[in-house]
């Protein structure tokens, strides 16, 4: 059953069938904001303007290779957007001086990846949404041009999960209307937003996208919302850095580092929900293949990026290992992969777009066989071949 994330075995294979029943591109953690390089916490270097055309790239070749559909697993922009201003000082006060000292225009200076962004955001600007009469919000203008840079892929839909970044930047009606995430409201009045989608051009396969953000403080209101009640209680009895730190993991050792406010967990109707969706799959006679931005297995990715409550989420993936192929998540930008000993399901981390220097652009290909999964990566994103063994 073992397999790791670099194991490209499918040029090697004999037996099975030699064309996919479906293929489909995938992205992870594009966190595009028109701002110059800059690093993470951990000092990881990001590219956040070459997001921008490397999800172009990505999207122009799906289309050109006739994906049935993409999944993007979130993150789309980053939070970033909300400082602009501050991150593009240095630059502007830069590009001033350099205009002042020379008489150039800054436009000369603009690099290759410069000049892709300001077509796109030209592009964009004709390209009218529902939400055009909001208050100015960088965040609607960052994630209106990364849409339009995948609107290159027209083929088939988009799934699209979300995550932190989306809403250190949106709200979940306004992620909704961009997005198309058909958001519902839950008796308690706080909206969640998972799905499941089959393609009309293959009935053996369905995409189960998970709300890893259900039990969340992130854009739940802080007076009404059961759901962020819920998520402080968590943070408060697991987290001693709460409420001053509470994205830090300081203190925290092991699994127990997951408990930092940019993460989230799924609550009990959702987990009815899946409940009744991977019995009517199995029903079907379908297979799965679970989406989340958080990821679920430990040991698939850093322990700071686990859902909060992934023990109730595998166990039920674990009672329809004859149905679950995969579960594939972003949030953890290096990857990773971990398959579960227990059930044999594939848990599958994708690595960012974000952190890949120009000329790199990470994404993938999956094409789904009735034995085999295969991952073909571009970039940093690292090519496998996952046996579905288990599924027998």
């Amino acid at each position: 059953m073992a397999a790791s994330a670099d194991d490209s075995t499918e040029s090697n294979r004999t037996t099975g069938d030699a064309q996919p029943m479906l293929t489909f591109g995938i992205l992870a953690d594009i966190q595009y904001a028109p701002i110059p390089d800059g690093f993470s916490f951990s000092g990881t270097p990001r590219y956040y303007r070459h997001a921008l055309s490397a999800a172009k790239h990505a999207a122009s070749h799906f289309q050109k290779e006739s994906a049935s559909l993409v999944v993007n697993l979130g993150d789309i922009i980053d939070g970033k957007c909300q400082e602009i201003e501050k991150w593009c000082k240095e630059e502007m006060e830069a590009s001033a001086a350099t205009q002042t000292a020379t008489g150039s225009s800054s436009v000369d200076t603009l690099t290759e990846t410069q000049i892709e962004e300001t077509e796109i955001k030209e592009e964009s600007k004709s390209c009218a949404t529902a939400t055009a009469t909001l208050p100015s919000n960088p965040g609607h203008d960052a994630i209106d041009d990364v849409l339009k840079a995948l609107s290159c892929y027209h083929h088939g839909p988009i799934l699209h999960t979300y995550g932190n970044h989306e809403l250190y930047n949106l709200s979940r009606e306004e992620i909704s209307t961009r997005l198309k995430i058909p958001f519902v409201k839950e008796p308690c009045g706080d909206l969640v937003g998972y799905y499941s989608f089959t393609s009309p051009e293959c009935q053996n396969l369905r995409f189960v996208v998970l709300d890893s953000y259900d039990i969340s403080i992130m854009q739940r209101c802080p007076d009404k919302s059961t759901k962020r009640k819920k998520a402080q209680t968590i943070l408060a009895k697991n987290n001693p850095n709460y409420p001053s730190l509470e994205n830090s993991p300081e203190g925290l050792d092991g699994k127990e580092k997951r408990f930092v406010a940019f993460n989230g967990a799924i609550d009990e109707a959702q987990k009815v929900w899946l409940y009744e969706t991977l019995e009517s799959a199995k029903e079907c006679g379908q297979k799965v293949i679970i989406l989340s931005h958080q990821p679920i297995m430990p040991e698939s990715s850093g322990d700071v990026c686990l859902i909060w409550n992934y023990p109730e989420v595998l166990a039920i993936l674990r009672q329809y290992k004859c149905t679950v192929a995969a579960a594939f998540a972003g949030h953890a930008h290096k990857g990773g992969y971990k398959r579960d000993e227990e059930s044999g399901i594939h848990f599958r981390v994708f690595e960012a777009v974000l952190e890949s220097k120009d000329p790199i652009k990470t994404y993938a290909f999956v094409d789904f066989h009735h034995d085999r999964l295969v991952v073909r990566g571009y970039g940093n994103c690292k090519s496998a071949t996952y046996d579905l063994d288990h599924l027998s």
